[in-house]
């Protein structure tokens, strides 16, 4: 009798399991189209946005958690950025009592890095040794310094050459030519907010990074992406960067980028 119940229990629950996968196994509906723009927007228009905006944020200064990713190695990284104009950079990296165990500096000029524990200062060559030695991978800054400010790098120099919707995305897809590099880039642009949320630049035939920037939220009249990611296909790296009550042209002390390094004893 017990060995009978067994069997009548155990038809149920295999008739409920079957129609289950039954059911997972179903066609899922189709997306819904993606609906166009009511009005769309010319590539003059367009570019007139995007430098407006890009001209209107002159520094920026946040906490952010960095996320550095090879094929190798993972570091997650508790930091102070700050950010002024297109060139000058600036990273505290903090530890878990939130003191600063390092200072990165980075203009068109230099790369700067200060051991605030063994109190000693690196330079150029000497920063990008140690950053591959602890990270695996090589990051220059001054290549993403707007990116990381949630602009377009070198805007500027950048040839817009067309404009079209693309319907998977939703949005704006602009084709552009930096002309002093001769590189190939796409631009993606939000129909609605006229804002950047993906680039590509390519040299060579070859695409050298991406970026994605997400998440866009008010921060000092701005909207701002509270999200950032740079990816190199060629290098198998990222860099994410995600921010936290980011500060929107607040200014910047007149030594931000200067490093007064004490004088060993």
């Amino acid at each position: 009798l017990p060995i009978l119940m067994k069997r009548k229990l155990k038809l149920p629950v295999l008739l409920y399991f079957l129609a289950g996968a039954l059911t997972a196994c179903e066609t899922l509906p189709p997306p819904k189209p993606v609906e166009p723009p009511a009005q769309f927007l010319t590539l003059d228009e367009i570019s007139q946005q995007l430098t407006a905006r890009q001209e209107g944020i002159h520094n920026v200064k946040s906490m952010v958690k960095s996320s550095i990713k090879t094929r190798e190695k993972n570091h997650n990284l508790k930091q102070v950025l700050l950010i002024d104009g297109e060139s000058s950079l600036r990273l505290d990296t903090l530890n878990l009592f939130s003191q600063p165990v390092g200072v990165l500096i980075s203009d068109q000029t230099q790369i700067l890095l200060y051991d605030t524990k063994n109190n000693k200062l690196y330079r150029n060559r000497e920063v990008w040794d140690i950053m591959l030695r602890t990270f695996g991978t090589v990051f220059d800054f001054r290549e993403y310094v707007s990116v990381f400010s949630g602009k377009i790098p070198r805007l500027a120099s950048l040839n817009l050459k067309d404009v079209r919707w693309n319907p998977k995305t939703g949005n704006y897809q602009i084709s552009a030519i930096d002309s002093e590099r001769n590189d190939p880039l796409e631009i993606e642009v939000d129909t609605q907010t006229v804002l950047p949320v993906r680039l590509v630049r390519w040299k060579e035939g070859k695409q050298v990074y991406t970026v994605q920037w997400e998440d866009y939220r008010k921060a000092d009249g701005y909207l701002f992406p509270h999200t950032i990611t740079v990816q190199r296909p060629l290098i198998g790296d990222e860099v994410v960067m995600k921010f936290n009550n980011p500060q929107i042209n607040q200014g910047v002390p007149e030594d931000a980028f200067q490093l007064n390094v004490p004088q060993s004893p």
